[in-house]
């Protein structure tokens, strides 16, 4: 998934920042271990101009996860995505 990312991009998931595409893939390389299980869902879509925002859940995951994320596009790669938890991580 890293590979949609600019080389300067920034994740923010809730607060905690990922900067660069290295340390973005260093977090998605955690995510198949946190997940287990668990699917992510997605909910919604909406695209305006460079902003693409979604919604999503997961489905199989103890408890109610799930939350929206905000990336913003350009020249076909993420440069900036914001992730809102809804309540609780994975």
């Amino acid at each position: 998934m890293a590979a949609d990312y600019a080389e300067d991009a920034v994740l923010d998931r809730a607060g905690e920042l990922h900067r660069g595409r290295t340390a973005i893939e260093a977090y998605f390389a955690t995510v198949p271990a946190r997940l287990g299980d668990a699917q992510v869902v997605f909910d919604d879509l909406t695209v305006v101009g460079d902003t693409a925002t979604f919604a999503w859940h997961l489905e199989g995951a103890p408890g109610a996860v799930s939350g929206t994320d905000e990336c913003v596009i350009e020249d076909g790669m993420i440069v900036s995505q914001v992730v809102h938890l809804d309540a609780s991580d994975f």
